[in-house]
């Protein structure tokens, strides 16, 4: 039995992972609690807690705890910590040692207070902060520890963070208040306006992986959703075309082709003659979307690189971090 464990923390708007270092292993849930309304007590945590987001009767209230990136109910973020740290220690008996937690770039004195606070509520020997920017990077196999300039463009559910990274460190992270909730927002508001027919935020989230993209596809094609129409008052199906999807989806990815131009404009020459050959690397679950790198190649004219899974770029950058804790310590804020 092993005595200490060491833990990295990923608390995401969407999606939260926590990773553990004896297993290799890791706990994927979305960020939800479903509590009673009248006593707060929890009902369901995660996928479970997802799945009534929508469907559930007036005693119950579905919550995400995080908006864009930031913890918004401390109190459910609470609970949903407990039972996620839970879920992942298992029946494992032993004391948490290290505990590696992300923090988005963007955080003030006042929230990086707030997430320490969080964390002290657990019996854990060290707590370590690391900046997201830093933990993708090192997810995605950028070797900032050359002088040698770097783009990353992170695609959360809640924020999208442009940083450019060189020598150990961020030369500039601007955070964008674009991210796959948007996109799912944008979907439901297109389809309300153009057919009169209302969807849930799951079903456009659905919409979106399965059918969405940013640039011209081979073949567009209908498919069919059920929702509730407005024109007949009725519960209904509709066929929707794949260019509608895409049209909802413009202003979101004009947002973030935008904040990386404006990343560009800011670069030194120096740095400017690096990302012309290192190009873009696109980290978080956004990258998924189709149509990134056709419409970043086409708008820029760079690579651009999506690494394997890059929904877990920030994890696998904090389980490097963790194993080489010596090597990587100068990253960290305590």
């Amino acid at each position: 039995m092993r005595l200490f464990y060491h833990l990295a923390i990923d608390l995401g708007t969407t999606y939260s992972v926590v990773w553990l270092l004896s297993t290799d292993g890791y706990s994927q849930e979305p960020t939800f609690v479903a509590l009673k309304r009248d006593s707060h007590l929890p009902l369901a945590i995660g996928q479970e807690a997802k799945q009534m987001h929508g469907l559930v009767p007036t005693h119950i209230e579905v919550i995400q705890p995080l908006r864009g990136g930031v913890i918004s109910d401390f109190e459910v973020c609470s609970v949903f910590l407990q039972r996620l740290i839970k879920k992942t220690l298992g029946r494992r008996r032993g004391i948490v040692r290290n505990v590696l937690f992300c923090l988005p770039w963007g955080a003030t004195d006042v929230e990086v207070r707030a997430y320490r606070k969080q964390l002290e509520l657990y019996p854990f020997s060290r707590i370590y902060l690391i900046r997201e920017p830093l933990a993708a990077a090192l997810g995605a196999d950028i070797s900032i520890e050359n002088p040698n300039g770097n783009i990353l463009v992170d695609l959360g559910g809640g924020t999208t963070e442009i940083t450019t990274l060189s020598l150990n460190g961020v030369v500039q992270c601007t955070s964008l208040k674009v991210g796959g909730n948007n996109m799912d927002q944008a979907i439901q508001q297109a389809i309300e306006m153009k057919n009169f027919f209302c969807i849930g935020p799951t079903t456009a989230e659905k919409i979106k992986i399965k059918h969405g993209s940013i640039a011209p596809v081979i073949e567009d094609y209908l498919f069919e959703i059920k929702g509730f129409h407005r024109f007949y008052h009725l519960p209904r199906k509709i066929e929707l075309n794949t260019v509608d999807i895409r049209a909802a989806l413009e202003a979101s990815a004009q947002k973030v082709l935008r904040g990386i131009n404006s990343a560009f404009e800011t670069l030194t020459p120096e740095l400017a003659a690096d990302v012309s050959t290192n190009g873009v690397t696109l980290a978080g679950g956004g990258a998924y979307l189709k149509g990134w790198t056709d419409r970043i190649s086409q708008r820029f004219d760079l690579p651009v690189r999506i690494p394997a899974e890059p929904h877990l770029c920030v994890i696998r950058g904090m389980k490097k971090i963790l194993t080489r804790l010596k090597e990587y310590r100068f990253l960290l804020e305590e």
